[in-house]
């Protein structure tokens, strides 16, 4: 005879529960106060340089490298490409482009011999040459495989001309014209993401600089260049800025790349950051977690990024030993004897009975804090999601996304062997 598996008791299940809610009502507290922002009026227009890291990147570069091209900018544009050892066109596509002529804009090639399979040394490479040989008061870090809108370079300099505690600016990042599943799944994950991101710039914690932003050039100056010994660069580098209390922040605007097209690449993807993030709070910045750094110290770092990352991991162990518990007890039933009724019986007592107790009301609640996140989100980043599409988000996506931090948790501890996957 199977034996049985006992449910999980209330205590394991309801503070998880309390932990989420309390996470969500403090960005719906965020999202009801007045935005007394405005974008200020644009009369700063210093020069500019991109460093675009590029590897094996022959289907996009040329896109990316016109974007940069196109910006509606009064002036000078410096344009490096680092190509580090690709193996395809990529230099060939850089070095057609460069052969034309462009009103203040320069386009400049670096070659690195041999990969190290990061992109950290790569995006130094740019910047060690930017800061030696070019005289510009603004550095942008753009991935080759990201394309950014003609105006938003006008919009980040208005804010450096009025805040000299911006360090970097960053905008709002959504997959490029998503067809496939995977890529659907991703579009709904960034939709909700760049709005808690925009509530987070709100109040002055947004600790994030991801495939393009735009840094002061004298930042690098004053704390160095990107750390070459983490998975998440730009996650550590945002740490650094908040960490000598500088700002960051997420301006209106829109930049688009090309998301990981196979579960394999994704999954390589997120491990390294879950990996990177953990290696950043649990090793390189824990002092960061502490009322001196504001909000960035005392909800940011400690509530959304710990507490909310055991709270995904935790959920995802209680859906697993869900599942694992009904099917023994289902063997364990049929052992006994017991066989499956096609009858169906359902009265007002048993449906008073299940919408009476306390999980499904909670369950009720948190799907309409959920629907009316979805709705300020769509507004905010003019993005259109199909409510399947965000309930298959919600329920089986998020759970491989909780299962591929627990594994990079699992490696940060057992000091694992990390790869960056295809890299581009």
């Amino acid at each position: 005879m199977v034996p049985s598996v006992p449910p999980l008791p209330k205590e394991v299940v309801y503070p998880v529960l309390i932990v989420g809610f309390f996470i969500s009502f403090f960005y719906v507290f965020v999202l009801l106060q007045e935005n007394k922002e405005k974008t200020p009026r644009a009369s700063y227009f210093p020069k500019v340089a991109f460093v675009i890291p590029a590897k094996n990147v022959e289907k996009y570069i040329e896109k990316c490298i016109k974007c940069v091209l196109e910006q509606e900018y009064k002036n000078k544009i410096y344009i490096v490409v680092v190509n580090d050892a690709s193996q395809d066109t990529t230099r060939e596509k850089v070095e057609s482009l460069m052969k034309k002529s462009y009103h203040l804009r320069e386009i400049i090639l670096l070659e690195r011999k041999k990969s190290l399979g990061k992109k950290a040394p790569v995006v130094n490479t740019g910047l060690r040459y930017v800061l030696k040989n070019l005289d510009v008061e603004l550095v942008a870090v753009l991935d080759a495989d990201t394309f950014i809108e003609k105006d938003v370079l006008v919009k980040a300099c208005s804010y450096f001309q009025h805040d000299d505690k911006i360090a970097a600016i960053t905008c709002p990042l959504l997959p490029h014209k998503p067809k496939k599943f995977l890529e659907k799944m991703q579009y709904v994950e960034y939709v909700m993401a760049m709005f808690f991101r925009k509530l987070l710039s709100r109040i002055n914690a947004l600790c994030f600089t991801p495939a393009f932003s735009i840094f002061r050039t004298s930042f690098f100056k004053e704390a160095g260049l990107y750390n070459e010994n983490t998975w998440t660069e730009d996650f550590d580098i945002a740490l650094r800025v908040r960490s000598r209390f500088y700002k960051i922040i997420q301006i209106e605007g829109k930049a688009w790349f090309i998301a990981p097209d196979t579960w394999s690449k994704l999954r390589k993807e997120r491990v390294r950051w879950a990996h990177g993030t953990f290696q950043a709070l649990l090793k390189d910045y824990r002092y960061m977690i502490s009322p001196k750094y504001g909000t960035v110290g005392t909800f940011f770092l400690p509530v959304t990024v710990l507490l909310g990352l055991a709270l995904i991991m935790v959920a995802f162990m209680i859906v697993v030993y869900g599942i694992f518990s009904s099917f023994i007890n289902l063997l364990h039933n049929l052992s006994l004897g017991w066989r499956p009724s096609l009858e169906l019986k359902i009265n007002l007592f048993d449906i008073s009975v299940f919408l009476s107790d306390p999980r499904v009301i909670l369950g009720f609640f948190a799907l309409f804090l959920s629907i009316l996140f979805l709705v300020f989100a769509q507004k905010y980043t003019r993005g259109k999601i199909n409510l399947f599409y965000y309930f298959v988000f919600i329920i089986p996506f998020s759970w491989f996304l909780a299962y591929t931090q627990l594994e990079g948790l699992i490696r940060y501890i057992f000091k694992l062997k990390m790869t960056w996957g295809k890299m581009h």
